[in-house]
C-alpha cells in the first residue's frame, strides 16, 4: 500500500467525494469538488495506478457520445478494523475501503484492562482475517474506541467504570501487541466519525452526535471534520446531567433495569428488550426524551447543524424509540420560524462503536480530516 502517506488534499477530496456520491463519472466529480475536468483525469490516473480507484462498466442508455465510466473506490486496495469494548464484552469489525462491513465477532471480557483488550482483540483480529481470507499486510490500521474524554494536556481520561485503561502508554502496549497502527479515539466522536464516512452524517457537511452508552457523549462534524474543541472534548452532553441523579445514559437503563429485577448485565443483555415489550423500558424511554429534548433543541439551535444524529450502545428498537419520543419542535415551537434540525437515530444501530471505531484509519489515511 505504497499510497499510505502520499495523498495529497486534492486526492482525498476526489475520494471523498466518491465515497459521499457513490460510483460518479470524471464530469460527476469534477462538478463536485470544482476542479478541472482535466485536472480530475489526470487524478483519477494516478489514483488509479496506485491501486485505490477502478472503473466499472460504461453507463448505457440516454447519453451523446461515448458512454461514461463511473469510477468508484476500489473495495480490495485494504482494509481497516474497529474495536468497541464494555465491562464484559469485546466486538470487532472489519471494513474494506468502500465501506462495506466484511464480518463482525465478538467475544468476552473477564477484565476490561489493557492485557486482557489486547489480547482479545488480538485473537479476534486473527479470526477475522482467518475467516475472510485477508491479507494481513492490507490492514489500514486498528481503530479503538475508548470510553473516556481527555485531560487538558491531551491523555486519556477514561470513564470512572474502567480504571485500569488510565495507565500511561495505552495506545502504545495495544500497539505492540496488535502489530498494526493503533487508533484510540473518545467513543462519542468514534460514532461521528463512523457516521460521517459510513452512516447517516454522509448525506451532511455538518451535524451533531450525540452517544448514549456508559455516559452522556457525543461528537461535532464541521464541514465534514470533527471538531475537538480547545481540550479534545467538545461535543459532550454529560454535564448536564449530573451523577447521582438520573440521567439519560446506557449505564442509567442497565441499572434502572437491574433495579427492577432484570437480569441485564451489560448493553448485549439489552438486544431481546424492545420497549413494546417491557414496560420499564418504554418507562426508561420517556423519562430520557424528556431529559434529552430540552437540551438537544437549545445546543442544536446553537450549534446550527444540518442533522442531529442519536447513536451509541443501544439496540436499534430502543434508540428508535428514543429519537422518537424526542420532539425537538415542542420545545423551539412557537418561540420563532426557525427551521429545526432532523433528529434521526443512527443508521448503524448497537454496531456503531466498532464501525466508527474501523472507520477511523480510513478517514484518517484516505479522506480530508484536518
Amino acid at each position: 500500500m505504497a499510497w499510505i502517506g502520499n495523498l495529497t488534499d486534492s486526492y482525498r477530496l476526489v475520494l471523498d467525494t466518491l465515497w459521499r456520491n457513490g460510483p460518479s463519472s470524471r464530469a460527476e466529480i469534477a462538478d463536485s469538488t470544482g476542479f478541472t475536468r482535466p485536472a480530475i483525469s489526470l487524478m483519477v490516473q494516478e489514483l488509479t495506478t496506485m491501486g485505490l480507484l477502478v472503473e466499472q462498466p460504461a453507463r448505457k442508455g440516454g447519453q451523446r457520445g461515448q458512454p461514461s465510466r463511473p469510477l468508484t473506490v476500489r473495495a480490495d486496495a485494504g482494509f481497516a478494523a474497529g474495536v468497541n469494548f464494555s465491562h464484559s464484552y469485546l466486538e470487532m469489525a472489519v471494513v474494506d475501503l468502500a465501506g462495506a462491513m466484511l464480518g463482525s465477532t465478538r467475544a468476552r471480557l473477564s477484565n476490561p484492562d489493557p492485557e486482557e483488550i489486547g489480547r482479545i482483540s488480538a485473537a479476534a483480529l486473527d479470526k477475522l482475517v482467518a475467516e475472510h481470507e485477508l491479507e494481513r499486510g492490507r490492514l489500514l490500521g486498528i481503530g479503538i474506541s475508548f470510553p473516556g474524554d481527555f485531560k487538558a494536556d491531551g491523555t486519556l481520561a477514561p470513564h470512572h467504570y474502567f480504571p485500569a485503561l488510565a495507565e500511561p502508554g495505552l495506545a502504545e502496549r495495544l500497539e505492540a501487541r496488535l502489530g498494526a497502527p493503533v487508533i484510540l479515539e473518545n467513543d462519542g466522536r468514534v460514532c461521528a466519525i463512523g457516521e460521517r464516512v459510513m452512516g447517516a452524517g454522509t448525506a451532511y457537511r455538518t451535524f451533531m452526535l450525540v452517544h448514549i452508552g456508559h455516559g452522556v457523549g457525543g461528537g461535532l462534524i464541521i464541514d465534514g471534520k470533527p471538531y475537538r474543541g480547545a481540550q479534545g472534548n467538545s461535543g459532550i452532553m454529560g454535564q448536564y446531567y449530573p451523577y447521582g441523579a438520573p440521567r439519560p445514559s446506557g449505564q442509567d437503563l442497565l441499572e434502572t433495569l437491574a433495579r427492577e429485577g432484570f437480569a441485564v448485565d451489560d448493553f448485549d443483555g439489552l438486544e431481546s428488550l424492545a420497549p413494546a415489550s417491557a414496560p420499564v423500558v418504554e418507562a426508561w424511554v420517556a423519562r430520557a426524551a424528556g431529559q434529552l429534548r430540552g437540551d438537544l433543541a437549545r445546543v442544536g439551535r446553537f450549534f446550527g447543524p444540518e442533522a442531529i444524529i442519536l447513536a451509541g450502545r443501544l439496540p436499534p428498537a430502543i434508540m428508535t424509540a428514543l429519537a422518537e419520543r424526542i420532539d425537538l419542535d415542542s420545545v423551539l415551537r412557537p418561540l420563532d420560524d426557525l427551521p429545526t434540525p432532523p433528529l434521526i437515530a443512527s443508521s448503524l444501530g448497537s454496531a456503531a462503536g466498532m464501525i466508527g471505531a474501523a472507520s477511523l484509519p480510513i478517514f484518517r489515511g484516505l479522506l480530508p480530516h484536518s
